[in-house]
């Protein structure tokens, strides 16, 4: 990869209409101080699995706010009403780049992680690291799961690198490891090549796995909502 920069790396967005009071608006992932610095400086190898990664400019990023936007969701059949979701801003085509997965990055110990946290998406297995976005985010973190709202999804979360600065490297910057949300490819079939629509929900899969340990968890809580939308995902 190159150490060429594009643009201002250090992207600066305003924080989105419906974005909530008790929520911090991040522009860039935060970390604990947990992470070592060697985790952080393997978040910056390439190796031959990942060079196929997308590489995410600036300018897309810079330009977020153009093709995603929070909506107050007010279906009373909606599975999230009266909740927030991801819609899109503009028409989005298949395979492109919606938005980086932004929160706080921690390791997988338990005293390092948020056992009440709904928001926790695994960054890097190997190096034992996750991003949660339960107290900071950006918009990513309203994109809700597909079930019970439409047939499929429609978007996922897949690697990417974007330039941070490093004053290491010739140029002043590096490419650095991130999970994005990415419009699903149109398949082969050709079946999603619409992408899509602006106004439309942006949903991914959470996966069983998700929805499984959500069980557990409402029964824990004794969350009656939680434990019928928990069962009621599994049985789709």
């Amino acid at each position: 990869m190159s150490d060429n920069v594009t643009g201002n790396i250090k992207t600066q967005l305003p924080v989105p209409p419906n974005w909530p009071e008790d929520i911090a608006y991040l522009n860039d992932l935060t970390y604990s101080a947990a992470v070592t610095s060697e985790q952080r400086t393997a978040l910056g190898r390439t190796t031959a699995d990942l060079e196929s990664h997308a590489r995410i400019t600036a300018e897309q990023i810079a330009t977020t706010q153009i093709r995603a936007r929070i909506r107050v969701i007010s279906d009373p059949k909606h599975p999230a009403h009266n909740q927030r979701g991801l819609f899109a801003a503009s028409d989005l085509a298949p395979d492109s780049f919606i938005l980086l997965y932004q929160g706080h990055v921690h390791t997988n110990s338990l005293s390092d992680t948020n056992s009440k946290s709904d928001y926790d998406l695994s960054l890097d297995r190997l190096l034992d690291l996750s991003v949660d976005a339960c107290l900071s985010g950006n918009e990513s973190r309203f994109c809700n799961d597909y079930r019970g709202i439409t047939e499929r999804p429609n978007a996922e979360f897949r690697d990417c690198f974007i330039q941070v600065p490093s004053e290491k490297r010739a140029g002043g910057s590096k490419w650095e490891r991130r999970v994005g949300i990415f419009v699903l490819s149109a398949g082969n079939a050709g079946l999603r090549k619409k992408g899509i629509r602006e106004g439309e929900e942006v949903c991914v899969s959470y996966g069983k796995q998700y929805w499984e340990s959500r069980k557990v968890v409402a029964g824990f809580r004794k969350d009656a909502e939680m434990l019928r939308v928990a069962t009621a995902a599994l049985e789709l």
